[in-house]
């Protein structure tokens, strides 16, 4: 495992007892997490092409997407999921996201059957995020 595995693996689980706790994610850990992991890239030479750019694609889909549909995802997740894209590609960024859609789905519903969620409320992402990471690597 080298070091972008490692940054992107505490990229999506540094955040997850504040956002189940508060919502709300801090940037400054993930950029730092962003860019040693990037300049582990560059060392590695793994960077020759800018095609790695497009790894943060989903990150920005998700950010308008959540803008236009009323903050149903919120920017720190967006920018968490830019993050892993940029660090581990889009395909494992997909695979991820699919997992985790996946994952909130079921457990919306679930909640939903028993009471406990109703159609206005607010999922903490960030643990599911962590569990979908984890599916990625075993997809």
């Amino acid at each position: 495992m080298d070091a972008k595995h490692i940054c992107s693996m505490l990229l999506v689980s540094y955040p997850i007892y504040r956002d189940i706790k508060t919502q709300q994610i801090q940037l400054f850990p993930g950029v730092c997490l962003i860019l040693v992991g990037m300049i582990a890239r560059v060392v590695s030479g793994d960077m020759l092409d800018a095609a790695w750019l497009i790894g943060g694609l989903p990150g920005v889909v998700c950010f308008l997407a959540g803008k236009l549909f009323g903050d149903c995802i919120g920017a720190g997740d967006s920018f968490l999921i830019g993050g892993i894209g940029l660090l581990e590609g889009i395909n494992f960024c997909g695979r991820m996201l699919a997992v985790t859609a996946t994952l909130i789905f079921i457990f919306s519903v679930g909640m939903m059957i028993f009471g406990k969620l109703h159609k206005k409320s607010k999922v903490a992402c960030v643990p599911f995020l962590a569990i979908g990471y984890v599916g990625a690597w075993l997809l």
